[in-house]
Parts: C-alpha cells; structure tokens; sequence
C-alpha cells in the first residue's frame, strides 16, 4: 500500500487527508484575515498614540526639547515598538507634521458646525462667535504643537520642506472650509478678506503667550474684529 498521504477531491481541489498517521485540521475559514486585520487596527492605534503623545510633548517641552525615549514614554510604548513605526526623530516629526494637518481642520470645523443657517443673513452675533471660536482654536494643543514646529522648520531645511507641502494644502482645505460654513458672502475676495483678518490677527495673538492680561486684550481686539467683518460683510452683500 502507498504509504504517502492518501488524497481525496472536494468541490475539485485536493486536500490531504493526513500526513504520516497525523490528522491535518484545516484551519477555519477567514482566522488569518481576521488575525491581520487586528494586528492591523493595533498598529494603527500605537501609531496614533504616538504621535499624540508627540503633540503633547511639545506641548509641554518645545519641539528642541523633545526626544523619542520622551515620546514614547509619554505614550507608555516600549522603545522597541517606538522604532518600529518611526526609526528616528526626523520620522516621528515628519509623522506629526501630516497628523497635525488633518487634527486641526476637523478641530476648525467642529468649532465652525452650527454657526449660523446658510439661508439666513449673518448678524453681528454671530460673527462675532465665528471670531470667537477662531480665538478657541488658536489656544488648541494642537495650534501650540504646530507652531513649535513651525519656528523649528525656520531653520531645519527637512522638516521646512515637509511643513511647506502641508501648509499650501492646509491654506487651501482651509479657504474651502471657511466657504462651505459661510456660504453667505458673494465675493470670493471679500470672504479672502475677511479669512485673512481673521485668521492673522488670531493667529498672532495666539503666539502671543506671554503677554500681560492677555484674556482682556483678547477681548477688545475680539471686538474691534468683529467691527470691521461687519463693515465688510455688509459692503459684500450690498447692505452697507
């Protein structure tokens, strides 16, 4: 008798019955798919976790300060797995560079949903919430952690490389944000206007941490900008 392992046919592909007196279990449908696919989701959930953990240490520490043995301890990963997804420090903040790009529009449009109803005319109030909550998202981690790296790409030739194709994009998801939550204004270059007041005068207090009364200040310039959307918002729509 042939003592190799005896074959039979199922549904046309061959399946070996045993090998050398052991049963051979095949192994149930889809258990290495669904193996990878979790490996998958746990990878993506340490990479994630890094890279707010680098966030925060920036945050906290300044971008020259922070170090990937601070990254990773900040985000309770061993050193092992910290190397895996990012085998230097030009990685991890490459890394950040992209997750800060998507985090602070989705943060931008979370602060922007529900202002007002495109159908109706914008009313001092509700500009003035807009300027608002331009202020709340320039006091964001995710802000601060930004332009840690923005003074750090001043001088840092790779990574000014990386945050000058991610700002360009940026400018643009952000322009079209500001036109799908203010549909209201007609001119595309009096809405420029008004997004460009807008966002360099938050965008200065922003970095502005040191200053005395900062709050209070906030306040009036919050006002006076206010003010002139206004004026330019009521000029745009003939109402002036």
């Amino acid at each position: 008798m042939n003592t190799r392992a005896t074959e039979r046919t199922t549904g046309g592909n061959k399946q070996s019955a045993s090998t050398k007196g052991r049963t051979v279990k095949p192994k149930p449908a889809g258990t290495s798919r669904v193996g990878e696919g979790w490996q998958a989701e746990k990878s993506a959930l340490t990479r994630q976790a890094i890279l707010e953990a680098a966030v925060r240490c920036f945050v906290e520490h300044g971008y020259a300060q922070t170090t990937t043995a601070m990254i990773a301890d900040e985000a309770a990963v061993s050193r092992g797995a910290m190397m895996h997804h990012f085998p230097s420090r030009s990685a991890v903040m490459n890394a950040v560079v992209g997750y800060l790009h998507v985090r602070r529009l989705n943060e931008y449009r979370t602060l922007m949903t529900g202002i007002e109803s495109p159908e109706e005319n914008l009313t001092r109030n509700t500009i003035r919430t807009s300027v608002e909550s331009a202020w709340k998202y320039v006091n964001l981690p995710s802000f601060i952690a930004y332009q840690e790296l923005l003074a750090a790409a001043r001088t840092d030739k790779e990574l000014a490389k990386v945050v000058g194709e991610v700002e360009q994009d940026f400018e643009r998801e952000f322009l079209k944000t500001v036109r799908a939550v203010f549909p209201h204004w007609k001119q595309v270059k009096s809405l420029q206007a008004a997004h460009d007041l807008v966002q360099f005068v938050m965008q200065g207090m922003g970095v502005a941490y040191r200053s005395s009364n900062r709050e209070q200040r906030a306040r009036r310039v919050i006002e006076t900008v206010t003010d002139h959307l206004e004026r330019i918002y009521l000029a745009d729509t003939g109402d002036a």
